[in-house]
């Protein structure tokens, strides 16, 4: 049984707290550019001479499958990027901290320590003026320096988010997703597909709001991975600002509960 949590863990678990935790947020251009759902990426760069900052300060996931009990803890995932030019940049994460206790049929193993690091570029290649929709691709590679919480295994992907303005401050965007990953018997890599999809909206200039969607499936024939979840916003100032999520699990390949705080520093 405990096998069961092991592959939530070094596929499905792994996976999704990097995807959820690398959103790039935008241009410094203004708050309501800012506002982005915690998982599906942006299109928009980061622009040259300009950093922007996000830290996961805690994040939390729980799972139970029958006996079967997961509790991820994370704290101070930090990932920094910058532009290179107007339609270029370039990112870099790492996780500082993360903890998993699993517990199966009175079976119990706890690991901790430095996660991986994961090295990125986007490249903006569309913007229409006209329909305010913006396209984007992000190759990305994951480095294994972790300390005993992942896989030790090099992975990568790419991803293709989409958004666009729809009504006044409402706005839509979605993502497609690419990765190749280690497998569970750890003998060659599977793939999986991933895609997402949000509405954001800005309620006042400190206060925006947000839902989302997501679903996965690896080729390994593991049980596909569905979220649904939102969360609110609230800025300090135009280049600080604080969110705060949550999602719920809509499959058994899927975790229970996740919860995210996360502060964005733009300079």
């Amino acid at each position: 049984m405990l096998d069961k949590a092991k592959l939530k863990c070094s596929q499905g678990y792994i996976m999704y707290r990097f995807l959820r935790a690398i959103v790039v947020l935008g241009s410094l251009a203004g708050l309501a550019g800012m506002l982005r759902a915690q998982i599906t990426e942006s299109p928009v760069t980061v622009q040259p001479g300009h950093f922007l900052m996000e830290v996961d300060v805690l994040s939390l996931t729980l799972d139970r499958d029958g006996d079967d009990k997961y509790t991820g803890f994370g704290a101070g995932l930090v990932f920094l990027t910058t532009g290179v030019t107007r339609k270029v940049d370039v990112q870099v994460g790492a996780q500082l901290f993360l903890s998993q206790d699993f517990d199966s049929e009175g079976f119990s193993e706890s690991d901790s320590g430095v996660g991986d690091v994961y090295l990125r570029t986007k490249w903006h290649f569309y913007e229409s003026t006209s329909t305010y929709t913006s396209v984007a691709v992000i190759p990305y590679v994951k480095i294994p320096t972790n300390g005993g919480v992942g896989n030790d295994s090099v992975e990568g992907g790419v991803i293709i988010p989409w958004e666009s303005r729809v009504w006044g401050d409402l706005r839509l965007s979605a993502m497609a997703q690419l990765d190749i990953l280690r497998n569970v018997a750890d003998d060659g890599y599977d793939t999986f597909w991933y895609a997402s999809a949000a509405a954001t909206r800005q309620l006042t200039k400190q206060i925006g709001l947000y839902g989302e969607a997501t679903i996965g499936k690896s080729s390994g024939g593991d049980d596909y991975e569905g979220l649904l979840g939102g969360g609110v916003t609230f800025a300090l100032s135009d280049n600080l600002w604080f969110d705060l999520a949550a999602y719920h699990g809509l499959s058994s390949g899927a975790a229970d509960w996740n919860y995210v705080v996360r502060f964005n520093l733009g300079f």
